[in-house]
């Protein structure tokens, strides 16, 4: 897949602004709802350990981790959610690269996190390499993504009054870029088989060591639809 990463970094720039004031301290209905939840269950004791947020945007999700103990470094390709990271926790270290050229040494970590991150990587290849390189033996690869299913379409296919009737699944073995916008912010989402994305990694001496698809609580009005078809899924792969 031939991807042009400075053209989809030149969509964050244009819709930083717009995503760490949509974001704020919470992040949007899906973080805190479905995502930030369930990702609970899946992190192990971060009390001293060192993590890297790869594709930290804002730093929201960094400065989470640095409360539970961790000793977070934050990563990211976009200069204005760098500097709006280093402004909230300057304590930190935050550094403006891409996931597929990480500027840091071998073997310094014991968990990398993507939270929502691994779809806008152009070249996932090259990143598994680095995320490969910087984790410790037993290290962590957390990944917390859009459905393989779900990233076929940009949405559901509603009748005349706007009901959600099916998301179709088309394309599935591709590889392709899809542009979305939403209030204001535009960006490039990724989408891969999951067979593509799994086998990077177990050929890299990575296993499966838990694999869920989150759901927001039965209460909520967007369960139903979330159980028809789950947005997103959370799996770990621990380095050998």
């Amino acid at each position: 897949m031939n991807q042009n990463p400075e053209s989809s970094l030149e969509k964050w720039r244009s819709s930083a602004q717009a995503w760490i004031t949509d974001q704020g301290e919470t992040g949007d209905w899906s973080r805190r709802t479905i995502l930030d939840p369930a990702l609970e269950t899946i992190l192990p004791n971060l009390q001293n350990k060192s993590v890297l947020d790869l594709g930290c945007g804002e730093g929201r999700y960094a400065r989470i981790l640095k409360s539970k103990g961790a000793i977070a470094t934050g990563i990211d390709p976009t200069p204005e959610f760098i500097d709006h990271a280093r402004s909230q926790d300057p304590d930190s270290t935050y550094i403006l690269a891409p996931a597929e050229s990480i500027p840091l040494p071998d073997h310094q970590f014991d968990l990398i996190l993507s939270y929502l991150s691994i779809i806008d990587i152009p070249d996932l290849e090259a990143a598994s390499q680095e995320i490969s390189r910087l984790l410790l033996p037993g290290g962590e690869f957390v990944v917390v993504t859009i459905s393989n299913l779900a990233s076929t379409t940009n949405g559901w296919v509603k009748d005349e009054n706007g009901n959600k009737l099916y998301r179709h699944v088309d394309r599935y073995m591709e590889h392709f870029g899809m542009d979305l916008e939403w209030r204001n912010i535009r960006i490039t989402n990724y989408h891969r088989p999951l067979s593509y994305i799994l086998n990077l990694f177990l050929k890299k001496s990575f296993v499966l060591t838990e694999f869920i698809e989150p759901l927001p609580p039965q209460s909520d009005p967007q369960y139903p639809y979330e159980y028809r078809c789950p947005n997103f899924q959370i799996y770990t792969l621990r380095k050998l």
